[in-house]
């Protein structure tokens, strides 16, 4: 039986009743207000469910012998590969040939300036596409990510916050993917062809004849829009996941408080705050393993492309000679930054929260 009364924290199956006299949502509840967001990670391979279906029934009276051995032969469940698997899957390939493709982007004749650093710049942030990539593919593959969204149990208020912050970061994320989209083809197609060669290896190693440049540019443009969705949909994922777990680790912390008397005293039984705590962290530690690639790979890509873009703009003019490369260039600049602060943000407000409530059971 639910109850709203006070801080009767004295249940024993908090993921039934709830926490300090407030309700869990529904299992489910947390996945379903996330959908619009989820959707949107599907439809570029970011996400995924794997099926399970099993061999034979197991409502089967009689279970399958081996006519030899005559020992019981178990079944075993079997993975179906369904269609958003395979999707995902020749994504994340493509999303890696992409970076092998970079590889040839630089050539003998390169000098150090303002190209050559643009060149870094791209090559790593291919790499962080391709990286985040991986990331979500292998947390939807492991199964963690949904099995977390599924189990975790949390207050309805949060369902209700996780769910405006899906909606509101997802019009967030298509804004973005269309305006880049819009750029990005401009960016091939109209200028002049100073940054043929992120088309690579064509015009750096293979010659292109002047009527095929129109074509050649476009599957170029292509390719650069490839990467963006998963360096714009993973660190907003990201960014949700931290804000389900800040505020619930923020309401422990509430309660606990509540919980204290004025002189320093425990009115209720600590170990229903240390159940509540390590069912968060356990739920954490399920998602650091793809969530630490995530956050340190666009951190350090980020901060390494802010610093290369800041030198060239500062010490190179030929990156700011026309408004057409001035706007590449600060567009780009600006990205990082963004990026940069949704990666830090993200491990910073996690960790602080976790070692806050620690202080609290040692």
């Amino acid at each position: 039986m639910r109850t709203n009364k006070g801080c009767d924290c004295g249940y024993k199956q908090e993921n039934v009743v709830g926490f300090c006299g407030e309700p869990f949502a529904d299992n489910g509840d947390l996945l379903s207000s996330l959908s619009p967001l989820l959707t949107s990670m599907k439809l570029f391979g970011l996400y995924y469910q794997r099926k399970n279906r099993r061999k034979r029934s197991i409502d089967d009276p009689e279970p399958e012998r081996n006519s030899d051995t005559t020992k019981t032969v178990l079944s075993k469940p079997a993975t179906t590969w369904n269609k958003l698997q395979i999707h995902a899957s020749v994504v994340l390939t493509l999303s890696w040939l992409n970076v092998f493709r970079l590889v040839f982007l630089i050539t003998k004749s390169d000098r150090f300036g303002a190209d050559l650093l643009m060149k870094i710049a791209v090559f790593s942030w291919f790499g962080l596409s391709a990286v985040l990539q991986t990331a979500y593919y292998y947390a939807s593959h492991s199964g963690k990510l949904v099995k977390v969204l599924l189990t975790l149990p949390v207050t309805e208020d949060c369902v209700l916050k996780a769910h405006r912050a899906a909606v509101g970061l997802t019009v967030f994320t298509w804004t973005t993917l269309i305006i880049n989209g819009i750029i990005g083809v401009y960016f091939y197609l109209d200028t002049d062809g100073r940054f043929d060669y992120n088309t690579a290896p064509l015009f750096t190693y293979i010659e292109v004849p002047e009527d095929k440049l129109v074509i050649s540019r476009l599957v170029g443009s292509l390719l650069h829009l490839l990467q963006i969705p998963a360096t714009v949909l993973c660190p907003v994922m990201t960014q949700v996941l931290v804000y389900v777990f800040y505020h619930q680790f923020r309401k422990l912390k509430k309660n606990f408080g509540r919980a204290i008397g004025k002189k320093g005293q425990l009115s209720t039984d600590l170990s229903v705050f240390r159940r509540r705590h390590q069912t968060l962290c356990s739920a954490v530690s399920k998602l650091d393993g793809f969530m630490m690639f995530s956050n340190v790979g666009g951190f350090a890509c980020h901060i390494a492309n802010t610093i290369v873009l800041l030198y060239s703009v500062i010490f190179y003019r030929d990156t700011t000679e026309t408004p057409i490369s001035t706007f590449i260039y600060v567009s780009v600049l600006q990205a990082n930054v963004l990026g940069l602060f949704f990666a830090a943000s993200a491990g910073i407000v996690v960790n602080h929260m976790v070692s806050l409530c620690n202080l609290y059971y040692q």
